[in-house]
């Protein structure tokens, strides 16, 4: 029997471990297989690379000159599985992956990445929820995936996960037509107390953990919330009464009756992020780098015809979508 990579696998995660039962259940095999596995391997090198006892296993003098060996070969063999994707992305070997979450940057996206990209770009894939979006990362179901997350919510990347933010934009008030706040440009969030936030139904409820937060510490008491599917928003909107809804900052296509109104100090917000796996696939630092000035260039040029609130990004310099500032 030939050494295999399978079996520098074992003797890496045995010294890894110190101990076969952990080192079995961390390969997801049985303690007596994974034994078989080392009696094996010995038979092949002559002698005993680790020390056993029920204390766990130590590495024995001779395992001592085996292990770097391996380790180097591994080091190698993942090299080389990195260099292989690579080569397999940029020729068309497979489509590049994306994952989003259903925002007007979505296309813009699939677009950008369809211009940079050399090879294909698969169909985007639906991922609404951060924790989803993150562990199709580790899966390796997507290559990069663009996000939201929240103030005091915000995504934290595991390890071999990397992010970056595009930045962050505001969310409006809409107000029916006939709404005691309506005539005015700004409102507060408190001046809100007592009305009922109506939620477009999306199978997300980070964001409205958010909003709630922000009512609180807006010195709301209670804060009544109603769910409801997009079209029926649009009838209680147009019907009136003590109603507001969250506004995204840029139109999505659905008229929603009424009026939009800035809050002061912009407490209700979303960050842009993207994150994906620098580690061998076809999205590297340099790759994501290009994809976000494209990101933000579309962003820009979607806000004459799509922006809620003409004027609030000149204003407001420093969120995403407002000019760039400094050299």
């Amino acid at each position: 029997m030939d050494l295999e990579a399978r079996h520098l696998r074992c003797l890496e995660a045995v010294a890894a471990a110190g101990s076969l039962n952990k080192a079995a259940h961390l390969m997801g095999l049985s303690q007596p297989a994974l034994s078989a596995q080392l009696r094996r391997i010995e038979a092949v090198v002559g002698g005993a690379v680790f020390e056993r006892s029920p204390l766990g296993a130590r590495v024995t003098p001779l395992g001592e000159v085996l292990l770097p060996y391996a380790r180097e070969v591994l080091h190698g063999l993942a090299e080389l599985d990195r260099a292989i994707e690579k080569h397999r992305a940029a020729t068309g070997g497979r489509p590049l992956k994306l994952g989003v979450r259903t925002t007007p940057l979505a296309l813009p996206l699939y677009e950008a990445a369809a211009r940079l990209h050399p090879g294909d770009v698969a169909e985007l894939t639906v991922l609404d929820r951060s924790a989803e979006a993150v562990a199709a990362l580790l899966r390796r179901d997507v290559d990069l995936v663009l996000h939201t997350d929240f103030p005091g919510r915000p995504i934290v990347p595991p390890d071999g996960v990397r992010m970056t933010v595009l930045g962050s934009e505001p969310l409006f008030a809409g107000l029916p037509d006939g709404h005691p706040l309506a005539g005015r440009a700004e409102i507060d969030l408190a001046e809100l107390a007592g009305t009922t936030w109506l939620l477009a139904v999306n199978g997300d409820d980070e964001f409205d953990r958010h909003l709630m937060e922000q009512c609180r510490l807006a010195g709301h008491p209670t804060l009544v919330v109603r769910a409801v599917e997009p079209l029926l928003l649009v009838q209680l909107m147009r019907r009136g009464g003590p109603v507001v809804t969250a506004m995204n900052a840029l139109g999505s296509g659905l008229a929603v009756p009424g009026v939009v109104r800035e809050l002061r100090g912009s407490p209700i917000r979303t960050r842009h992020v993207m994150l994906w796996r620098p580690d061998g696939g076809p999205v590297d630092g340099e790759f994501a780098a290009r994809l976000r000035t494209e990101l933000l260039d579309a962003y820009r040029a979607m806000l004459p015809h799509s922006g809620r609130v003409p004027g609030w990004w000149e204003r407001n310099p420093g969120w995403l979508g407002s000019a760039p500032t400094g050299p």
